[in-house]
């Protein structure tokens, strides 16, 4: 992957610039951190594995298998699961983390959590999503990321940089809801986006829902999913 695109640097100066106030002083912070700069993979079941090393093992094999070595540089994480059940992992480099906290120890602001942005939005939403097989899809400027749902856990992950043309995009979101629509194994697409992306979306067809608090029916829609986010 082009280094230069993975360059956080600038998103971490517009972070600080928004805590540097004073008042912000001793606040607790959760961070969610972009798909950008987060790698995901299934983790299937083995009864083979038991310990955490183990486990953790194994996830970055699955990594590996997926983007090649994620080595030291990077901090591989795998998600809680029932007995059977495939798990999700994660993965994010460790200078990230550490800028982060760096930038919050400057400010004075004490970490709560730290999550990627899929898992942040799926635990927003997971007390809407029906217990079906489906596609939960989450949107921000430049990545999406989508985990298929069934079972009632994922079996499988996407993540993918897009581009800045949303029409372009907006179509292959509509071309992806009319496929699963067609499946019935794949059920609805339940998309969390931005509320300005919504209305540009318009209509995607029946096979795509739009997750929308109904309590808020005004551009602070956004601030309330920010809000569910933190405290997901």
């Amino acid at each position: 992957m082009n280094d230069n695109l993975m360059d956080w640097r600038p998103a971490l100066a517009v972070m600080q610039s928004q805590i540097t106030d004073a008042a912000w002083e001793g606040t607790n912070v959760r961070v969610v951190i972009s798909d950008h700069w987060v790698r995901y993979a299934i983790v299937p079941w083995s009864n083979h594995i038991v310990t955490d090393e183990e486990r953790l093992a194994y996830a970055a094999s699955c990594l590996a298998n997926v983007y090649g070595s994620v080595a030291d540089q990077w901090r591989v994480r795998v998600s809680e699961g029932a007995p059977g059940q495939a798990r999700i992992t994660c993965a994010i480099r460790e200078a990230l983390l550490g800028e982060i906290r760096t930038t919050l120890d400057i400010c004075r602001l004490s970490l709560v959590s730290m999550q990627p942005q899929l898992i942040a939005a799926y635990n927003t939403w997971r007390d809407r999503l029906p217990n079906a097989n489906g596609w939960f899809v989450t949107i921000e400027e430049g990545s999406l990321a989508a985990a298929r749902l069934v079972g009632g856990g994922w079996d499988r992950v996407y993540s993918a940089r897009i581009g800045g043309d949303w029409m372009v995009e907006l179509q292959r979101l509509k071309t992806f809801g009319r496929l699963a629509a067609q499946d019935g194994k794949n059920g609805r697409v339940y998309v969390d986006a931005p509320l300005w992306l919504r209305k540009l979306a318009g209509d995607c067809g029946p096979g795509v829902e739009w997750l929308v608090d109904e309590r808020v029916e005004s551009t602070a829609g956004d601030n309330l999913t920010v809000l569910r986010r933190m405290y997901s």
